[in-house]
């Protein structure tokens, strides 16, 4: 069964956190819901006294988003006494390159894996080796096409609604009629899929008048991102909004527009915070920005693995919550733990 995430969480508190660089992306569904028994799958027990070494696999490793899931990794490493190793690949292209970080870590013999899928397919042999070899296994940020006895937990946002979420508010600014632009992230990328179809299915049902028009993928690269917003409104110069799926997808689309001259006349509304996100907020370039809690999820990732190693009960589905950001709402208490940096 594919993995399918809930649809509402508490806000959770971490603290303030150091962010790095651009942002990253992705997720998917998790499967069923309540509490299931760990060890899953026969997961072998934590060893008597020492300390855990867990392995923290993100899809990219210096984005703003990945370094917020690290912070607060490395918060419940050090809370409940495990050792993070944050390993990945150094690009969100390199499936490769993931595959063989999350191998390479079954070869050291870590205690447990966190592992944000680039490709929901490529990464399902890797994912039901480590399920043979015993090795804990929590999916965070992104779905994989595995059944839920593979894994722990999934630990994530419920994309579909956030991308419910920017269609809503675009549907609203645009006084539901016009042309918009769906800036893709990727092929294959759980998270991101997710939230392109919850944007679609929802404009398609709830604003007749609006027309979607898909760019060419963003890969999580600006300057792509940049060209491939470019093209579209070149091709259609009477588009009316734009929606980034990942946070490199909406500051490329925002180039674009300024670039074209387009500025304050097609609307933006992107998806993961970033510093140069709520500068675009607060100067009225950007209109709204769908948010996660990616610190959240590399704490709750670790938490789940060392309860597992312990024999606990592990909820299968841990849902990190998502909210939208505007201008009007960015200073709200509500909006802290989101916004944390």
């Amino acid at each position: 069964m594919r993995i399918l995430t809930t649809r509402r969480s508490a806000l959770f508190s971490l603290g303030a956190v150091a962010l790095t660089l651009l942002v990253g992306c992705d997720q998917k569904p998790a499967t069923t819901g309540g509490d299931t028994p760990a060890p899953a799958g026969g997961t072998a027990p934590a060893p008597a006294g020492g300390k855990l070494t867990l392995a923290v696999i993100p899809k990219g490793m210096t984005h703003v988003f990945w370094q917020s899931v690290k912070a607060g990794a490395e918060k419940a490493g050090a809370e409940l006494g495990a050792e993070i190793k944050w390993v990945g690949a150094q690009k969100e292209t390199d499936t490769a390159g993931q595959i063989g970080v999350v191998e390479n870590q079954m070869t050291a013999k870590v205690d447990g894996i966190a592992l944000a899928p680039l490709d929901k397919a490529a990464l399902v042999p890797v994912i039901k080796k480590a399920h043979e070899a015993k090795v804990p296994l929590v999916i965070f940020d992104s779905a994989a096409d595995v059944s839920d006895d593979q894994y722990v937990s999934f630990v994530a946002t419920d994309n579909r609604v956030g991308g419910e979420m920017a269609a809503k508010q675009m549907g609203k600014i645009c006084g539901g009629k016009g042309k918009v632009v769906l800036v893709p992230n990727a092929a294959n990328s759980a998270s991101t899929m997710d939230r392109e179809a919850g944007f679609e299915e929802t404009i398609k049902k709830e604003f007749p008048g609006m027309t979607v028009i898909r760019s060419n993928y963003g890969e999580s690269d600006r300057s792509k991102s940049l060209n491939v917003s470019q093209d579209v409104l070149s091709a259609n110069p009477d588009v009316v909004g734009i929606f980034g799926s990942c946070e490199p997808c909406a500051i490329g689309a925002l180039k674009a527009v300024e670039a074209k001259g387009l500025k304050g006349k097609v609307k933006i509304i992107g998806f993961d915070n970033t510093t140069e996100m709520e500068k675009g907020i607060t100067e009225g370039t950007i209109d709204s920005v769908v948010i996660q809690n990616p610190a959240k999820m590399g704490y709750e990732s670790v938490k789940a693995l060392i309860a597992a190693k312990k024999g606990e009960k592990v909820e299968k589905k841990i849902d990190t919550g998502v909210v939208l950001m505007t201008k009007e709402n960015m200073d709200k208490d509500e909006m802290k733990d989101f916004r944390a940096k």
